[in-house]
């Protein structure tokens, strides 16, 4: 039979490896926007990426708390509300607190694990567990374009693609106008077409 030390050493042995030593963890700051009625954080993935954690489950998180919408559009994470950097910071933190940092060591290497109806927040370094709330996940939503096929538009002319047509932008949103290939020129652009983040559009007199 084997001895209590034993097969704590052969629980360790199965652990995946933490950072050690004066490593120190740091989620990076929110890198924020507004656009519109909504906010936008640009590095939002990144941020769940240090934390690892799903981008939906920490859109969940921050939408609940906020009490408005929030979608993805990776890398970004969109709030629909007006909010402050540090708003968002905040809640991160608050976040980071109880859905990462272990309560026993303090270390950030842990991960979340279901048990039944529990959640539990598993602490890879020292072993330790505590249940956690989790948060009702929002489902990733497409953003909406800011424009509707069939409408007209005033748009200024970035660029010229490689067809020759005039490039413009309208809130993150590119639309090539058939018809408009000099830079800087400003004209009616009628939405002819809408494709992901991309619209289509002809020049209207």
């Amino acid at each position: 039979m084997q001895t209590y030390e034993a097969l704590l050493e052969r629980a360790r042995a199965k652990l995946p490896p933490v950072r050690t030593g004066g490593e120190r963890f740091q989620v990076p700051e929110p890198d924020v926007m507004s656009d519109g009625k909504n906010t936008v954080v640009r590095n939002f993935q990144e941020i769940c990426g240090v934390l690892r954690r799903e981008p939906a489950h920490v859109i969940g998180y921050l939408a609940k708390e906020f009490g408005c919408p929030g979608v993805l559009d990776l890398p970004r994470g969109v709030l629909k509300s007006r909010l402050s950097k540090d708003q968002i910071a905040q809640r991160i933190r608050e976040y980071t607190a109880k859905y990462v940092i272990c309560s026993e060591c303090k270390r950030p290497d842990t991960h979340l694990q279901k048990e039944g109806r529990l959640t539990l927040l598993v602490c890879e370094a020292c072993g330790a567990q505590r249940p956690v709330t989790v948060r009702r996940v929002v489902t990733p939503e497409k953003p909406k374009a800011p424009v509707v096929v069939g409408e007209v538009y005033r748009v200024t002319i970035e660029d010229v693609g490689r067809r020759g047509d005039g490039v413009a932008k309208k809130e993150g949103f590119v639309i090539f106008v058939t018809g408009a290939n000099q830079r800087g020129a400003t004209v009616n652009a009628k939405i002819t077409k809408v494709l992901g983040n991309n619209a289509y559009a002809v020049v209207q007199p």
